[in-house]
């Protein structure tokens, strides 16, 4: 039990000085700009906010990915359900389901969604991401 630990506690270290050293290695990129350096706030803001575009589209395609696994997840746990119905809830299957479902339609509401709360400066107000790289995936809006 405690050489157990031990071995957490080790790969716990090795996670923590990994993590240190990607952050370490984002934050210098922030600060990276192609005419040789930040040269000032505004400059650091705008490059940092450049990112959220693509932050929000690998937010839209982690969604598709996650929701297609609920549903599968959810194909399977239906037929663990009909297979033992005493052990297997239903209710866990139909969660699935639902959670899967919203999933896959939840980046097609995000531009829409943007637009009504934050109206015509939606895109100014996110950095720049105004939900349209959902229609770049499979079932978004054309």
């Amino acid at each position: 039990m405690k050489l157990q630990q031990k071995r957490f506690c080790g790969l716990k270290k090795y996670f923590i000085v990994i993590s240190a050293v990607v952050l370490a290695l984002y934050v210098g990129e922030a600060f990276a700009d192609g005419s040789g350096g930040v040269t000032d706030l505004k400059s650091l803001v705008t490059q940092i906010t450049s990112s959220f575009q693509s932050l929000g589209e690998l937010m839209a395609a982690t969604a598709y990915l996650a929701g297609f696994g609920m549903t599968i997840a959810a194909i399977f746990k239906f037929k663990q359900h009909k297979d033992n119905p005493t052990q297997i809830p239903m209710g866990t299957a139909i969660a699935l389901l639902v959670v899967g479902i919203v999933l896959i339609f939840l980046p097609g509401v995000v531009g829409p969604a943007g637009t009504t709360i934050f109206g015509s400066k939606a895109d100014t107000l996110a950095g720049g991401y105004t939900g349209q790289g959902a229609k770049q995936l499979p079932g978004g809006n054309t």
